[in-house]
């Protein structure tokens, strides 16, 4: 148990670091860490990675809140842009959820390590700075692209971070706000979505002790106290490192990530 819970330790740490530096959601390190630790604490193979999606939702929303409380602080959340795409994020997050319960963990590997490539990808190749003339769109298309990052990310356990991000940025919004408006968005994703698979008892096989529907509370403690220990120290870290030679450092670690989750749900 106490390796197990340094194991846990370990792992929020790391993720708080790195959404720190990156500003990136911490299930990009949760979610594989959970999906090859697991197994080792008896998990059955069929619920592994139900089990990472929700505690990594979860220790989402607890990072949210305070990356939230911290952009309000400093003017950089559009509470205005915030308030028009909030039900497209709750009902598109529940979509996600839903459908994640009845998808099978091979199938939720295999589209999380191909998803990794993408963000590795886009560390690499960052888009080149958007068009004066964008203006983010109102009604109908800006709610379905709402609707749908926020679908996608509560199925793969994401903060949302990864994609409302470079949204908001293609249509000028500045960056700071499209950052701090994100985090306020992808709190409301994964409480969504965590709400779900807490009560998606009836759908398990072979429940554990410690757990709420797919959520494992040990897991969840220890990772959340240490990502929101760590979190201020990747921030400071990103003002005095050389933040691009660790985004290439980062982005070869996505793509093992990667190859490894796609050689989990297929051998």
């Amino acid at each position: 148990m106490v390796i197990e819970i340094f194991s846990y330790l370990s792992a929020g740490a790391l993720s708080g670091l790195l959404a720190g530096l990156f500003g990136i959601g911490g299930g990009l390190v949760v979610i594989p860490f959970l999906a090859f630790a697991l197994p080792d604490v008896g998990f059955p193979e069929a619920m592994i990675m139900h089990v990472a999606v929700a505690t990594s939702l979860a220790n989402i929303v607890i990072t949210s809140i305070v990356s939230v409380y911290s952009h309000h602080k400093r003017g950089g959340v559009k509470w205005d842009i915030f308030r028009r795409v909030l039900p497209s994020c709750i009902v598109g997050a529940v979509a996600g959820a839903l459908l994640a319960i009845y998808m099978s963990s091979q199938m939720l590997e295999t589209i999380f390590g191909l998803f990794v490539f993408f963000v590795a990808y886009s560390l690499l190749h960052p888009r080149s700075a958007s068009s004066d003339s964008r203006t983010l769109p109102t009604g109908f298309k800006l709610n379905a692209s709402m609707f749908s990052i926020a679908g996608f990310c509560s199925l793969l356990g994401m903060g949302g971070g990864s994609l409302m991000v470079p949204y908001y940025s293609y249509y000028n919004v500045p960056m700071r706000s499209a950052v701090g408006t994100s985090a306020a968005g992808g709190l409301f994703i994964g409480l969504s979505g965590l709400i779900c698979l807490m009560l998606s008892e009836f759908h398990m096989v072979s429940p554990k002790p410690w757990m709420t529907g797919y959520l494992y509370w040990p897991a969840f403690a220890c990772m959340s106290v240490a990502s929101v220990a760590f979190a201020p120290l990747g921030a400071k870290l990103a003002h005095t490192l050389p933040v691009p030679m660790l985004k290439r450092f980062f982005a070869g670690f996505l793509v093992l990530v990667g190859i490894s989750m796609l050689y989990k749900s297929f051998f």
